[in-house]
């Protein structure tokens, strides 16, 4: 892990919000949630437009729980100092699911994407959501889509790196390792206060 440049919180809320909008799962209620406002909003960010940011932040609080403790960003720190990172194949291997019973159950406990994929290639349906997705996914990047970045959190350098944003990519990677660049970009977050996050 090559740790970057700092980035600001507005960027990291574009990011997620960019990618999830692209999300078969949770593309309807972002669309939703966004109501009037220009689709460019997501597409586009200006983060030097704090009316921008805002939307967006506010966005992400309705359909993610952002800043409001709730779904997703449940116990979630509050200050979480994020940077650019590259990941080396080696560092992705290790990095973790959410503590989540779909993604336990996919991965056997492990909380993995390896363990996943391989459950998956091996025809394990969990709680009945197809695995399309994860398909779909790997051939459009087998094909040269560019997809968002990964966004992760640790609680320091030491410590297990856990998926925020980007679980089905991450997944989808694995269906075909080959395909995983020898370097990715992501975003991580760095907070002690991770610990008391129920989902790390």
């Amino acid at each position: 892990m090559k740790i970057g440049n700092q980035v600001q919180e507005d960027e990291v809320i574009a990011e997620f919000l960019f990618a999830e909008c692209d999300s078969q799962r949770y593309k309807a209620g972002i669309l939703h949630a966004l109501g009037d406002h220009d689709i460019t909003l997501l597409h586009k960010p200006n983060l030097n437009d704090q009316a921008e940011n805002r939307k967006r932040r506010n966005l992400l609080g309705q359909t993610r729980g952002f800043g409001r403790n709730t779904d997703l960003f449940e116990n979630f720190p509050a200050e979480v100092k994020w940077y650019k990172a590259v990941f080396e194949k080696q560092d992705l291997d290790e990095v973790m699911y959410i503590d989540y019973s779909y993604w336990n159950e996919l991965s056997g406990g492990t909380r993995l994407p390896l363990a996943a994929a391989e459950n998956i290639m091996n025809g394990m349906e969990v709680f009945g959501v197809s695995n399309q997705g994860f398909i779909d996914i790997n051939f459009a990047h087998k094909n040269g889509k560019i997809f968002p970045r990964l966004i992760l959190v640790s609680m320091n350098e030491n410590s297990r790196v856990v998926v925020l944003e980007g679980h089905a990519r991450l997944t989808a990677y694995y269906l075909d390792r080959e395909y995983i660049p020898d370097e990715l970009e992501v975003i991580i977050g760095f907070s002690e206060e991770f610990s008391g996050w129920g989902l790390y």
